[in-house]
Order: structure tokens, then C-alpha cells, then sequence
């Protein structure tokens, strides 16, 4: 999609048509959680929701977020290079390196002394017995992935994790609540 119209004026008719464009892409593409719809002009940085006019007013009258190039908020989807394999490459460099990318964020910034061993023990552990291709922290980020990329909200996550708690075999250790998920990664459970 052409992206173009961003750096031009406010009051330019192009950046007018490319605000009226983008606006029928999200409405077309994108789900909306009560007709919100994520906000990237430069005061709400896709961090507030607001209804289709008031996005509209909101880029012509505060301006838009120009590093947001890649609209994955509003319904662009990223190619993903895949390997030889077929799987998806993204994926399999973050489980390769999952260890690499803990002991880079590094002890001295975990807000509690146990957190990173914790991290390090249950980066090594399935998420259920037999299991070879998550575990309790990978799983538990590309669930996370999913809800922010369609806008579940945490009443919709939390019951997405029940459902898939009970979907998995016994003793998975799958956290069951969206407050569960969330105090596993700033506290890891302790």
C-alpha cells in the first residue's frame, strides 16, 4: 500500500486522500474491538483505541506517527521468509536463541534475583511432557503475539488460554489466566 501521502502537509490534498484510503483499508481489514481502532497519530502512538472520525481528526490535527511504516495494527500482514523446511524463519531463530536473548537481557535487570534462573530453567522446560516444540515462555509470547496483533481483549485472551489448557495434554504448564501470562514475564510466577 502506498505510504507515500504520510510526509506530505496536513492540509495537502494527498495526505487527505491517503488518510481517507487508510481509513477504508482498516475498515475493511482489520477487526475492530466496539468500532476502535488503534491511533497512530503522535499523541496516541497506537496505545489508545478511538472510532474511525476520531481517528480521522486525530491524524489531520495532531499528525501521524511517520516511523510506523509497517502497519501491523491496522492489517498489514509481514512476509515472512521461511527456511528450506518450510517453517516459519522468524520463529525458529527466536527458539534458537531464546537462551542467548535471556542471558543478553541479563540478571542485573530482572526486578527479582531468582527471575532470570527461573527464565533459564523453564526456557529448557516443554510445555508438557513430550513436547518438543515449545515451551512455557515461547508458547506463552506467541500467544501474546496473537492477542496484540488482533486485538483480543484480556477477557477474550483469558479464555482462549482455558480453552487451550484443557485442549493440551495433562500437566502442560500453559499459564491460564491473560494476569497469569503477564505476572509469569514481570515476575515469573514467584
Amino acid at each position: 500500500m502506498d505510504q507515500s501521502w504520510m510526509n506530505a502537509r496536513r492540509i495537502s490534498e494527498e495526505y487527505e486522500k491517503g488518510v481517507l484510503v487508510f481509513l477504508q483499508y482498516v475498515k475493511e481489514n482489520v477487526k475492530s474491538v466496539n468500532r476502535t481502532y488503534f491511533c497512530f497519530c503522535v499523541r496516541c502512538v497506537n496505545q489508545l483505541r478511538q472510532d474511525l472520525g476520531n481517528l480521522h481528526d486525530r491524524l489531520f490535527m495532531f499528525g501521524i506517527m511517520r516511523t510506523y511504516t509497517v502497519w501491523t495494527w491496522h492489517g498489514e500482514v509481514l512476509d515472512q521468509p521461511t527456511t528450506s523446511r518450510g517453517t516459519n524463519y522468524v520463529e525458529e531463530w527466536m527458539s534458537d536463541h531464546l537462551e542467548d536473548m535471556i542471558r543478553d537481557v541479563g540478571e542485573h535487570n530482572f526486578g527479582r534475583a531468582n527471575l532470570y534462573d527461573s527464565l533459564i530453567n523453564d526456557s529448557e522446560q516443554p510445555l508438557y511432557p513430550a513436547c518438543l516444540n515449545f515451551t512455557r515462555p515461547s508458547a506463552t509470547l506467541k500467544l501474546f503475539s496473537l492477542k496484540a496483533r488482533n486485538g483480543w481483549t484480556d477477557k477474550s485472551f483469558t479464555e482462549s488460554l482455558e480453552l487451550l489448557k484443557d485442549m493440551l495434554p495433562e500437566n502442560n504448564t500453559l499459564p491460564i489466566h491473560n494476569y497469569e501470562a503477564k505476572k509469569f514475564f514481570m515476575s515469573n510466577g514467584s
